[in-house]
């Protein structure tokens, strides 16, 4: 087997580099970039798609294995486990590979890494999914719904039994649904380069089926291409940049202008700055902050093919900044804190199995110090908005709630979320926050809340 040339082995590097707790799965394809490039495109294209869908699939997949297997699941190698995933993977959602290619390669893939004995163990197991995976029923959602929800749609009991206690069984099985589906790739237009409207007709005459976001005025959705993202007409002339629609509302909703200030806390790759750059039309000065350094080069690359100039980085921990750590207050601060991605499963299905219950409340807390030191940096009636891709209340309205208690010189700001933001506004209620869920917005599970500070601080 030559691995450099084999999808199959890149796959399993990928999805065993992926079950890393601090490893995002993207994180780890990127680190794989060399291995990709020496492959076809057809098997690039069966080695994301074997990646992505054990990931996306691991509760019915392992369902299958348990049911099929002698050995008890939680004695099986971990090594093993994975190649079987590989393997069932492909036996039940992968049309294109027969059955005994899949078992085939799965044996010769699992001799050098697990050896001869473990390459029976996995014959044996996949040649018995192969025969009987169509007869083995789903747990009854009537009966069952933590294991209905784990095998059906790859929820964890823990955040499956959640989510029903919160939202009712409905809510749930509509939401575990949406996070199963392929999001489209969204993009958000450079309105300095070409209109939505001239972008729509570019990607049509090229064949690539598309249409306008339902809410941003500068988003297209693209359902399927077949086209790499760098590949696709206009990219290289940065005539556009991928970004969900919720996180193009997110910026809309800080409203920046030409000529300000602003702080993007959290930048991370520094998607929303260049977006908030683009808004004030490249005049002003945007301070991009984040402790990953590794990201500003990546940032400063973006900024460069979207022909923006007004961004600097910085490497402030906000959890413990303070005044003297920036050289003046900001007109306008973006907190895009981290958080669990609970909102965000269908676009990271890795994430579905790395995160715990406990890490709620862990991110809870660092959100607020996060919240509170950026804060600090708002002129007097400057504008504070803060998002996370998560829907669990204890990142969202109770992270907000808990610091407007606190935070007497901050107060929401309903009346500029219903400037931004009207279509969100229900007819007679006035809002400073809003959750978008992606089981009936066709967009990623977000959060945003708009607060100001007072004049007069107090």
């Amino acid at each position: 087997m030559n691995k450099d040339a084999d999808p199959r082995y890149i796959a399993f590097t990928l999805i065993e580099a992926g079950q890393k707790p601090t490893l995002p799965l993207d994180r780890a394809i990127e680190n794989a970039a060399q291995q990709l490039e020496h492959l076809s495109q057809k098997d690039k294209g069966l080695c994301h798609a074997i990646v992505f869908g054990v990931f996306r699939h691991r509760g019915r997949i392992d369902q299958l294995i348990c049911h099929c297997s002698k050995l008890a699941f939680d004695r099986i190698d971990a090594k093993v486990k994975t190649i079987l995933r590989i393997g069932v993977f492909q036996i039940v959602f992968l049309d294109r590979v027969p059955d005994f290619a899949a078992i085939n390669t799965s044996i010769e893939l699992a001799k050098p890494i697990c050896g001869k004995k473990a390459s029976g163990f996995i014959n044996a197991v996949l040649r018995n999914i192969s025969r009987s995976h169509k007869d083995i029923a789903l747990p009854c959602s009537h009966k069952n719904l933590a294991g209905h929800l784990t095998a059906a749609f790859s929820i964890p009991s823990w955040l499956g039994k959640r989510w029903a206690a919160r939202y009712g069984k409905e809510k749930t099985l509509a939401l575990a649904g949406a996070l199963m589906d392929l999001p489209p790739l969204t993009l958000r237009i450079n309105p300095r380069k070409i209109s939505r409207e001239q972008l729509i007709e570019k990607f049509e005459r090229e064949g690539i089926n598309n249409q306008a976001t339902r809410f941003s005025p500068l988003g297209l959705q693209i359902r399927t291409s077949g086209v790499a993202i760098p590949d696709l007409p206009g990219f290289n002339e940065g005539m556009f940049q991928i970004q969900d629609e919720a996180a193009q509302l997110a910026v809309q909703l800080l409203g920046p202008k030409p000529g300000e200030t602003i702080l993007d806390a959290c930048a991370g790759l520094g998607t929303k700055t260049c977006h908030m750059a683009l808004e004030m039309e490249n005049k002003g000065q945007i301070t991009a902050n984040d402790t990953g350094e590794s990201k500003a080069d990546r940032l400063d690359n973006e900024a460069g093919r979207l022909n923006i100039n007004i961004i600097r980085t910085t490497h402030v921990d906000m959890a413990r900044a303070g005044f003297n750590d920036f050289s003046s207050y900001f007109d306008r601060v973006l907190v895009d804190a981290p958080c669990t991605g609970l909102g965000v499963l269908a676009r990271n299905p890795d994430s579905r199995w790395k995160r715990k219950a406990n890490d709620i409340m862990r991110m809870a807390a660092l959100q607020k110090k996060i919240l509170n030191g950026s804060a600090n940096l708002v002129a007097p009636g400057g504008v504070l908005v803060y998002t996370v891709c998560s829907c669990e209340p204890e990142e969202t309205t109770q992270v907000v709630e808990r610091f407007l208690e606190k935070r007497k010189d901050f107060t929401p700001d309903p009346s500029g979320f219903e400037r931004h933001l009207p279509f969100f506004c229900e007819s007679g209620i006035k809002t400073y926050s809003k959750t978008t869920f992606p089981d009936h917005l066709d967009m990623d599970g977000f959060f945003m809340a708009r607060m100001r500070r007072n004049k007069n601080r107090r």
